[in-house]
C-alpha cells in the first residue's frame, strides 16, 4: 500500500520531523506548525493559549448550539527525549512495511494528526453543530505536572461536562479508567564521617536505601484489584555522597508510584511517610522528609458514559467489533480533566504500535488508518448528532 498518499500519514509524518521534546526542544515549533495549519485549512480563529513563554496550546473552536457540555478533541505535541540505539533516525520518519518508524509516530503524533483531520473535516462540512466542538493540541503532557492539560481546564476549554476524546495509542482499545499517579522526591540527611571510620557517621546512602526497601516491602503486600491491577512503584533516580572513603551526609530518590484500589493518593502519602520513619528508627540519627512532584487520584470506568456508548457504535462501523476496554497504566489529558474537574466522560481511543518512551518506536499505519475513520465518526456524532 502507497500509504503515503494518504493525507493522515503525510501530515503524521510531517508532525514527526518537527522534534518537540519534553524535556529538549518543548513545542513551539510544532505548535506553531500546527496553529498555521489549522488557520489555513479551517479558515477559522486559532488560539495560542500560553501558559509559560514560548509554551502553549492550540485551541480551534468550531461553535455549536451547545457551549456546554462541548466535544473536547484533545491531544499533545510534546514527545519523549529520542534517547540513543536508533534503527533509524529518531526524527526522520521511516515507513517498514505498515509501520512507521520515529519517536512520537504512536505518542502520539499519529492520534494528532487524526485531531487534526477529523476536527477539519467538520468545519468543511459547513453547517453550524449541535454543540461546541474544541480542538486542543496541547503542550507538556510528558512533563510531571501536565500544565497543558491544567491550561485547558483553567481557560475554561474543558469542563467537568466535557466530551473529551483523546487519540493515546491503545491499539484500538479504549481507556478510561486509570491507575491513579504520586511523584515524590525522598531526601535523607545524615552526618559525613571519613571512610574508614563510618560508625563516626550518620551514612545517608544506607538510610536512603532503607527507604526504598521500606517503600517497596509495603506495595508489594497490597492487594490486586480485579480491575486495576496492583499498585506498582518505579525508583526512577538516586544521588548521595561526593567521594568514595567519605561518608554520605545527604542522598535522595525520585519514585513514581502507580495507585490501584485500595491504595489512594492520601494513602501514598502515608506509605512513604512510614517507609521513611522506620529508616530513621533503623539509621539512628538519620533525618528524611519528602516532597510531592506530582499527583493524580485514580479514575474509574464510567459504563454510564454517552461518549462511551458512541465511540463503541462508530468503532463497531468501521471495525466490525466493539472495542475492549482496559485500565490506563499510565495518565492522559483526558486522565487529569477528569481528576482535576471531576469529569467522567473522558477516555482514550487510538491506535497500535510499539516502543513508546523506548528505541524504535513505531505505529502501525493500517491501525492510524482505522482510527482517523472512527475519529471523523465519533466528532461527527457526538458534535451534529447526540443532543
Amino acid at each position: 500500500m502507497d500509504y503515503m498518499s494518504h493525507e493522515v500519514v503525510k501530515l503524521l509524518a510531517d508532525l514527526v520531523k518537527i522534534e518537540s521534546t519534553n524535556v529538549g526542544k518543548y513545542e513551539k515549533e510544532i505548535g506553531d506548525f500546527v496553529a498555521a495549519w489549522m488557520e489555513r485549512e479551517t479558515g477559522l480563529p486559532v488560539v495560542k493559549d500560553e501558559f509559560e513563554p514560548g509554551r502553549f496550546n492550540v485551541v480551534c473552536k468550531l461553535e455549536g448550539e451547545i457551549h456546554d457540555p462541548a466535544f473536547v478533541s484533545i491531544h499533545h505535541m510534546d514527545v519523549v527525549p529520542s534517547g540513543d540505539g536508533w534503527d533509524t533516525e529518531p526524527f526522520k520518519p521511516v515507513i517498514k512495511d505498515n509501520r512507521m518508524y520515529g519517536r512520537g509516530t504512536g505518542d502520539m503524533k499519529a492520534g494528532l494528526a487524526c485531531g487534526m483531520l477529523s476536527f477539519r473535516d467538520m468545519v468543511k462540512l459547513g453547517k453550524k453543530p449541535k454543540r461546541d466542538i474544541i480542538f486542543i493540541a496541547t503542550a507538556d503532557e510528558e512533563g510531571n505536572i501536565m500544565k497543558g492539560a491544567m491550561q485547558a481546564i483553567k481557560s475554561g476549554y474543558a469542563t467537568k461536562n466535557s466530551y473529551a476524546l483523546d487519540h493515546e495509542p491503545t491499539s484500538g482499545k479504549i481507556y478510561m479508567a486509570h491507575k491513579g499517579k504520586t511523584w515524590f522526591k525522598v531526601t535523607v540527611q545524615g552526618a559525613q564521617a571519613h571512610g574508614s571510620m563510618p560508625w563516626m557517621g550518620i551514612d545517608a546512602i544506607v538510610g536512603i536505601s532503607e527507604v526504598v526497601l521500606g517503600i517497596k516491602r509495603r506495595i508489594d503486600v497490597l492487594p490486586t484489584d480485579e480491575t486495576f491491577g496492583q499498585s506498582s512503584v518505579c525508583f526512577g533516580t538516586i544521588q548521595g555522597g561526593f567521594n568514595t572513603n567519605v561518608v554520605a551526609d545527604s542522598a535522595s530518590i525520585t519514585l513514581d508510584m502507580r495507585l490501584a484500589p485500595p491504595l489512594t493518593s492520601e494513602g501514598s502519602l502515608e506509605l512513604v511517610d512510614e517507609a521513611i520513619k522506620e529508616a530513621c528508627e533503623k539509621v539512628p540519627g538519620l533525618k528524611g522528609s519528602y516532597e510531592v512532584i506530582a499527583k493524580r487520584p485514580y479514575i474509574l470506568h464510567n459504563d454510564e458514559s454517552v461518549l462511551l456508548k458512541n465511540l463503541q457504535e462508530c468503532i463497531k462501523e468501521v471495525t466490525g467489533n466493539y472495542a475492549e476496554t482496559e485500565v490506563f497504566t499510565g495518565y492522559t489529558d483526558t486522565g487529569v480533566i477528569a481528576a482535576e474537574t471531576g469529569n467522567t466522560e473522558g477516555m482514550s481511543y487510538g491506535p497500535a504500535g510499539m516502543n513508546y518512551h523506548q528505541t524504535n518506536e513505531y505505529v502501525d499505519l493500517d491501525s492510524v488508518l482505522e482510527v482517523y475513520e472512527v475519529s471523523k465518526k465519533i466528532v461527527y456524532r457526538m458534535g451534529y448528532e447526540v443532543d
